[in-house]
């Protein structure tokens, strides 16, 4: 639709991320025009390997923006602040889409 809102789809690789693109590409209401991963500088963290994510979104066709966070970082809610508002601010991103099932 015209009126479609800017999307990100955060991205770890994995099934729920998957499946939020998925319900995310069939809901008219957004455009879908990157996957981001947040990580830390050493990229050793719990998502899949980086060399996958960025072989997924070659094959989906997708940029893959990448946040990374400094190796000294102690404030995560900071940084995931101010990566999403760079998002918004160089991208166009006005929606975030998360598949996190954690609670």
């Amino acid at each position: 639709a015209e009126d479609a809102k800017n999307a990100a789809v955060s991205w770890t690789g994995g099934k729920d991320c998957n499946l939020a693109l998925l319900k995310a590409w069939r809901n008219p209401a957004l455009r879908v025009t990157c996957l981001v991963v947040f990580m830390p500088h050493e990229a050793r963290f719990r998502a899949h390997p980086l060399i996958f994510m960025e072989a997924q979104a070659k094959a989906l066709s997708l940029p893959l923006r990448r946040i990374v966070f400094p190796e000294d970082c102690d404030d995560y809610k900071k940084l995931y602040v101010d990566g999403i508002r760079s998002l918004k601010q160089e991208h166009g991103i006005e929606v975030i889409v998360t598949g996190d099932m954690d609670y």
